[in-house]
């Protein structure tokens, strides 16, 4: 046992760092990201693609268990990026050679002895894949169970944006064959819909498939999915602007086992897209259509009707929307746990009312911006929804502490709330919250950017939420330091991000009233 555990450590645990952190060169950003700052992202801490990612509201329900198997190559230098890329263009079966130590061929010959196939594969499936490579070059041996296809069910490439051509998908998908179930590759702007129908011949038990940005992908590929992957569940084509109702038709009607859409910005998808999509997707929990000018409130019911199992539905940026398409979709969709409605701007209190009223298990909602929502239509959301966890009224400027009032009596779980630029709240609507003993227990986050009205007082009150760990008070210009400093007193922990105006120096007799110190600061206490 000591020559395993002295080869493993060579081998595998040598120069290898934490295999959750990547470092690799970010990349820009095109655009279209900035505009889809996605309040499912934003609002999460958890990716909404089932690799790695979040939105204040938490991501989609399925995404939980669809983290990957095996972080990501844990990349120091760009020397072992370019070899691995380039032994998967080649499509050879011996991974890069690296230039340490070599490993005692009597050593690798007691360990495959000693140990039985299955379980050095059982071994394997708990490594990354930079050790993976690594543990290929030990031995032909080691090489043929590593680069098995059992090992390589979840890619990601999308940290590897630059240097993924078609060529390099290809290969990577018949060395996986079969065995890929899970496939990201976001932002590859080089793939094609040939090198896509390399993939899904080769990849059959595709289960979920993220193209996000991949703009040169057209209704193709939507075809060879719908001819190769029939237990395709999750598949996400934003901002594929190729993309319209023909291509969404084509895989609906053939992946029956459907349950995660994500059509975001993909602005040739129309409303009758949507019903095709919704009548043949009954089985569908997530469905994400931010940016999309053609969700009227046609699509909106037609999809409510034929998809009554929705937990997650984010119309973020919907600007079609109104309160007919909203009622009409709440009435089949009782499940609903989490819905996103920010930048809808025509919806009024009847939505709220219509929530309150059929969507019981609501326990998340962002609401930003949405400037015509009062406080009657919150108190008939707090009544009705009992069960909410996080709720964002950034920018719903008509909300008064009464909302706060109705929000602390009949919503115990609440536990991240967001009143940026509620300018209306003052210290009385604070002090609902922080004297609710549910909250005091349960609220972890709660953000009070631009909120005029806040006083040292409203400090004073939080201060019985034991478990707070983030304070926002950015612009809050009747809050002080020493309320600041005396809430970080009592809570060691708690990330506090505050903003004081510079103090104006002192003119004296003999010196100059400018000063290059008057320039704003920002802090971040943590």
């Amino acid at each position: 046992m000591a020559t395993i555990r002295s080869l493993f450590k060579r081998n595998v645990a040598q120069n290898s760092s934490n295999n959750n952190e990547l470092n690799v060169r970010p990349t820009n950003n095109t655009s279209s990201d900035i505009l889809s700052t996605n309040t499912s992202e934003r609002l999460n801490n958890r990716p909404t693609d089932g690799y790695i990612s979040a939105s204040t509201l938490g991501g989609s329900p399925d995404n939980n268990v669809d983290s990957l198997r095996h972080p990501l190559f844990n990349i120091s230098s760009a020397k072992p990026h370019r070899q691995f890329l380039s032994c998967l263009i080649k499509n050879s079966t011996t991974m890069y050679k690296q230039d340490d130590e070599q490993v005692n061929d009597e050593n690798i010959c007691i360990l495959d002895t000693k140990l039985p196939k299955e379980l050095i594969f059982r071994i394997f499936s708990f490594l990354d894949y930079q050790s993976l490579c690594r543990c290929a070059q030990v031995s032909k041996y080691w090489n043929t169970l590593a680069l098995d296809g059992s090992n390589w069910q979840s890619i990601n490439l999308k940290n590897f944006q630059r240097d993924i051509n078609g060529t390099v998908l290809e290969n990577l998908s018949i060395r996986c064959g079969k065995f890929l179930k899970r496939l990201n590759i976001e932002n590859c702007k080089c793939i094609t819909d040939h090198n896509m129908g390399i993939v899904a011949s080769h990849c059959q038990n595709l289960e979920r498939l993220t193209v996000k940005h991949c703009g040169k992908l057209t209704n193709t590929t939507l075809f060879y999915l719908s001819k190769n992957c029939a237990y395709l569940k999750h598949i996400n084509i934003s901002s594929c602007h190729h993309i319209d109702d023909q291509g969404v038709k084509t895989i609906s009607t053939s992946c029956s086992h459907l349950e995660s859409w994500d059509i975001s910005w993909c602005m040739h998808i129309t409303e009758n897209g949507v019903r095709i999509l919704g009548e043949s997707c009954p089985k569908l929990t997530t469905f994400k259509a931010e940016g999309c000018t053609y969700m009227t409130n046609y699509a909106a019911i037609q999809l409510g009707k034929h998809c009554s199992k929705l937990l997650f539905l984010d119309l973020n940026r919907c600007s079609s929307l109104t309160d007919d398409g909203l009622i009409g979709l709440t009435q089949y969709c009782l499940l609903l746990e989490t819905l996103i409605i920010a930048n809808c701007t025509s919806l009024t209190d009847n939505t709220l009312i219509a929530l309150g009223k059929h969507c019981h298990q609501l326990k998340k909602l962002d609401a930003t911006l949405c400037s015509q929502f009062s406080d009657v239509g919150f108190l008939a959301l707090a009544q009705g929804c009992h069960l909410l966890q996080r709720i964002d009224l950034e920018d719903c400027t008509t909300v008064t502490d009464e909302t706060m009032r109705h929000l602390a009596d009949n919503c115990p779980n609440i536990q991240n709330l967001t009143l940026s630029r509620c300018e209306q709240i003052t210290d009385d609507g604070v002090r609902y919250i922080g004297s609710s003993v549910n909250a005091q227990d349960n609220l972890r986050v709660i953000e009070l950017d631009n909120c005029p009205s806040l006083t040292d007082i409203s400090i004073n009150h939080l201060l019985a939420c034991q478990n707070l760990q983030r304070l926002d008070i950015f612009d809050c210009q009747q809050i002080t330091r020493n309320a600041v400093k005396r809430i970080q007193i009592r809570f060691p922990n708690l990330k506090i991000h505050a903003y004081f105006s510079p103090r104006t120096p002192t003119p004296t007799p003999h010196a100059t009233t400018s000063c290059s110190a008057c320039i704003p600061s920002c802090c971040s206490i943590a």
